[in-house]
């Protein structure tokens, strides 16, 4: 009798866990969070991206806090993985992403990457981002090719003139065979397909 109760408060310990870490919604968290996840396959992707201050020269801002996230949820804590796109290899940063409900986390790194101690620093204490915007998201990938077209259909033919450039970000909403439907959030919004060739 101790025996099933034991492995009947088991299961419910494994059943309420899984739920306390699955509600994490994917999503834009705003100032400059974006988050994808995967329930399918426990994945948590993202990027952050955000600057400050205005250089009158460039016409641009003056610092830029830019980096990919990945990691895989195992609980309400997550070990996290970050870098800029084309730093995956060389200069990755390590740190943890705190679900602290359905709508809020928290972020804080091992160190700052390079720029992000002027806009936002997340190696001296929690960064908290709260849900703006859900999206049907299971992914975010970024652009490795020089161009990434988009496309109509899931088909060579249906290339539009609309193209991604080497490391934006894309939003994936699904992937069928080689394909990827995402969207990029630029000074408008463009959505279509991708060939998965063309990203991380």
């Amino acid at each position: 009798m101790k025996k099933n109760q034991f492995f009947f408060s088991l299961v419910i310990f494994i059943l309420l866990s899984n739920c306390s870490f699955a509600q994490i919604k994917s999503g834009i968290y705003g100032f400059g969070l974006t988050l994808a996840y995967d329930s399918s396959l426990l994945n948590i992707t993202g990027c952050y991206e955000n600057a400050t201050g205005y250089d009158e020269l460039t016409k641009s801002p003056r610092f830029t806090c830019i980096f990919y996230i990945k990691g895989i949820v195992k609980s309400n804590s997550v070990d996290i993985i970050t870098y800029y796109p084309e730093d995956n290899l060389s200069d990755t940063i390590s740190g943890k992403l705190e679900i602290i409900n359905d709508h809020t986390v928290s972020i804080i790194l091992r160190e700052d990457h390079g720029g992000c101690w002027n806009v936002e620093q997340f190696s001296n204490d929690k960064v908290v981002f709260n849900l703006s915007q859900q999206l049907k998201l299971i992914q975010v990938k970024y652009v490795k090719s020089n161009k990434a077209y988009f496309y109509s259909d899931k088909t060579p033919s249906s290339k539009q003139k609309k193209y991604v450039v080497k490391n934006d970000f894309v939003y994936v909403e699904k992937v069928e065979g080689d394909w990827a439907y995402c969207s990029f959030y630029g000074n408008k919004i463009t959505s279509g397909w991708i060939n998965l060739v063309n990203l991380n």
